[in-house]
């Protein structure tokens, strides 16, 4: 028995020494990054310094409910990094978090509480001194999540000695092995102090007009990397000089394909919420095809663990529209979404519904 746990642990029997190491459940991981409060982005601790803007409004209990139920039953999720950047001071954070930890068991969603570091102002300031950090930390461990706790950035900010650096080591030296990094970027070193990522692969599964010129990209200029093979670069980059925990984001905005920059849509016209399309029709099925049979075709599909999805840029774009009720306001009455974006959450959801153990 002690020889067989041995072997597990080691990687035979295709089970991963991270998993063992980080206890972590061998799940595929079907979740969704969304925001604590519920409610469009104010830009406090965002877009602004926390001591610029006033708090925001707290959800209720019925909201968060609502909201689980949905992302549960409708949309096939199985654990939700809850993203808190001070939209609200920390004692009302913990009663928040509280109530999605509450629900979320509910509906078998696994609440990771996961934080902004650094806004992303002109002149960026960190939202926590090391303090109130180590006590939202230590208070999550014990009252959240006891194995994960997510850092949020989608800029790269993260080199050794940067501030966000320096503060991860201290929360890591408090909590242990916990950190998981949602909008880990192409080509980005992970972290040190992170056990796991949660990679952007926006640009790469927007490019093409057409899912013929996404599977099969014609050569621009000497390159052919764009779209498929742009993607399966990226999931090789992980596969080959990765060791740790590494998910898929799958993304349910794209960019505009009305007015292209060039005429086979390789070339990102920018991300503006107020003309931005969902993915073309089918495209994430795709994604999902050749994420999936990269691991199988390099023999390793023990390290694919799973993917994610942003809400935060889906209420963005819904509520920049402007959408009426924007997607997180039909969270909020457990109402079913059907925006603009609505097929693509059909699509991902269908895309969860698949890997459901």
């Amino acid at each position: 028995m002690k020889i067989n746990k041995l072997l597990v642990c080691l990687g035979f029997l295709a089970m991963p020494l991270l998993l063992c190491a980080n206890k972590v459940a061998n799940v595929f991981e079907r979740s969704y990054w969304i925001d604590i409060d519920l409610r469009h982005n104010n830009g406090r601790g965002y877009w602004k310094n926390y001591t610029q803007l006033n708090e925001d409004q707290i959800p209720t209990s019925t909201e968060i409910q609502n909201a689980c139920k949905i992302l549960s039953k409708e949309l096939n999720g199985n654990k939700l990094y809850v993203t808190y950047h001070r939209q609200f001071e920390l004692s009302k954070a913990k009663s928040v978090l509280s109530l999605w930890k509450k629900h979320g068991a509910k509906y078998g969603l696994t609440i990771v509480p996961t934080i902004v570091l650094e806004d992303y102002s002109d002149k960026p300031k960190m939202n926590f001194n090391d303090n109130e950090l180590l006590d939202l930390g230590k208070w999550s461990m014990k009252n959240i999540n006891a194995n994960e706790f997510g850092i949020y950035d989608v800029y790269i900010r993260q080199a050794e000695g940067s501030k966000q650096d320096i503060q991860m080591k201290t929360l890591r030296n408090t909590i242990g092995d916990k950190l998981v990094r949602v909008g880990l970027q192409p080509g980005e070193q992970l972290n040190k102090h992170m056990v796991a990522g949660v990679e952007d692969t926006w640009t790469a599964e927007c490019q093409g007009l057409t899912n013929q010129l996404w599977e099969f990209p014609k050569e621009v200029n000497g390159n052919k990397k764009f779209g498929r093979l742009l993607l399966e670069d990226w999931v090789m980059e992980r596969i080959s000089g990765e060791e740790k925990r590494i998910v898929w984001n799958k993304i349910p905005v794209a960019w505009d394909y009305d007015k292209p920059v060039d005429p086979l849509g390789y070339v990102c016209p920018g991300d503006d919420a107020l003309i931005n399309d969902p993915p073309i029709k089918g495209r994430l099925d795709l994604c999902d095809q050749y994420i999936s049979n990269m691991y199988k075709k390099h023999n390793v599909p023990y390290k694919f663990y799973g993917y994610s999805c942003d809400l935060h840029i889906l209420e963005a774009n819904s509520y920049g529209k402007p959408e009426e009720p924007s997607f997180y306001e039909t969270l909020r009455k457990g109402e079913t979404y059907k925006g603009y974006f609505s097929n693509a959450m059909k699509e991902v959801s269908a895309i969860y519904q698949r890997y459901k153990k």
